[in-house]
């Protein structure tokens, strides 16, 4: 594996559909986006509103894309990851969730954690938060809506500043009460 770059989102609309078209997103809501339907998001702002979007570049290869969301709150929200078919399971995951994390935390000193979510049966995402010590902190049962109707259990996952700068993860008291 090369140095992974990464680079903003800025106009690159043609490789933006490939990316999604070319490739199954097994874990996402809609596995199989249109052209149309990325387009549109392209057109109506939504890659920035209230976002940044990176390019995860290997060799001027584009092989995935980050998502941060409410990027302007001092909690924000790493919304989404999404790498090639051949990158993953191979470490991909955890460069760029470390790297997001350092980006903003680096940032702003404002920022007090990160937080996000991924589907219960998501398993490779699951094992790449616990390595770069984000905290499992829910569990939410019937929260991840599919474009195709149907309704999975997501978890919450999140790394606070004190934790990213020590680079250690601090158990948390979920079960302290059964209330």
């Amino acid at each position: 594996m090369s140095k992974l770059e990464f680079k903003k989102l800025n106009g690159e609309l043609t490789e933006l559909v490939k990316l999604y078209t070319s490739h199954q997103w097994y874990y996402h809501s809609n596995p199989q986006p249109s052209r149309e339907e990325i387009i549109n998001r392209y057109n109506s702002g939504w890659y920035e509103s209230d976002k940044e979007s990176f390019w995860v570049e290997e060799n001027g290869e584009k092989i995935g894309l980050i998502i941060i969301s409410d990027i302007s709150d001092t909690i924000p929200l790493l919304y989404d990851i999404r790498l090639v078919n051949k990158v993953r399971g191979k470490r991909y995951g955890e460069i760029c969730v470390k790297w997001a994390a350092d980006y903003i935390f680096k940032s702003s000193e404002e920022k007090i954690r990160i937080e996000s979510y991924t589907r219960y049966d998501n398993l490779p995402m699951r094992k790449v938060f616990y390595k770069c010590n984000f905290q499992k902190e829910g569990y939410l049962r019937n929260s991840w809506e599919n474009d195709d109707g149907s309704v999975k259990d997501s978890l919450v996952y999140a790394i606070i500043r004190e934790d990213w700068e020590k680079d250690k993860k601090t158990p948390i008291k979920i079960d302290d009460f059964p209330y």
